[in-house]
């Protein structure tokens, strides 16, 4: 549960508010609703709605074998890719993906990180999030690419659960879709970076399990690239 003040954000009647020992107190899904009611216009630059929904439920599974702090994990994963807002969606192009590299691309993808971690604060601040816990909030939101070392378990799982969609059924045909890439160039960007990528020995057995899969859809013979 969540103590609060009484939210005035997205989602939120009388009924979701309850008093327990003199405190207000939140309900959690509740919040996790309005919290992606308030992220959605955010996430339709680079059409991440989708995207940030199945990150959400690897985090969720994650969080069952690893551990880890709901009340970090969920608003994180939630918010991380608002920041894409703050460009335009042409520049966001070549930025990210198997064909993304060069200082600009760093610097694009460094933008959103940046950006994202200002509009996370702001509706964080909305809802009168736990000020204790919005600042580790900001610290995953603005390191969820860039940051090549974690520094918490709850940082872990963020980035696994968000690498983890390139593995998904719908991620894997949306990202060929969106990259246009042919199956085969897809799974080998994936097998490629599959070993480095991942933190959680969780993360790293789902992405094995769902590459697997991914080739008997598109085709065994990938397998045998």
């Amino acid at each position: 549960m969540v103590c609060a003040n009484k939210p005035s954000g997205a989602g939120f009647h009388p009924g979701t508010v309850k008093r327990r020992d003199g405190r207000i107190v939140v309900d959690w899904q509740e919040f996790i609703k309005a919290l992606f009611e308030l992220a959605e216009p955010y996430l339709t630059t680079r059409g991440d709605l989708l995207h940030t929904r199945v990150a959400h439920e690897y985090a969720l599974l994650l969080m069952k074998k690893e551990g880890g702090d709901r009340r970090i994990v969920e608003p994180s994963i939630i918010l991380h890719d608002v920041g894409w807002s703050r460009l335009d969606p042409e520049a966001i192009k070549g930025s990210f993906g198997v064909r993304a590299a060069g200082e600009t691309a760093a610097r694009i993808n460094r933008v959103h990180e940046l950006g994202g971690a200002v509009i996370a604060r702001e509706l964080l601040e909305e809802l009168k999030y736990d000020p204790s816990l919005i600042d580790q909030i900001i610290a995953i939101v603005e390191r969820h690419d860039s940051g090549r070392d974690p520094r918490s378990l709850e940082e872990k799982l963020v980035k696994d659960a968000d690498k983890l969609w390139r593995f998904s059924q719908v991620g894997y045909r949306n990202e060929m879709e969106r990259q246009k890439l042919t199956p085969l160039e897809r799974y080998r960007f994936l097998a490629k970076n599959l070993p480095s990528w991942f933190f959680t020995k969780t993360a790293k057995d789902v992405a094995e399990r769902e590459l697997k899969k991914r080739a008997l859809e598109y085709g065994t013979d990938l397998m045998d690239e």
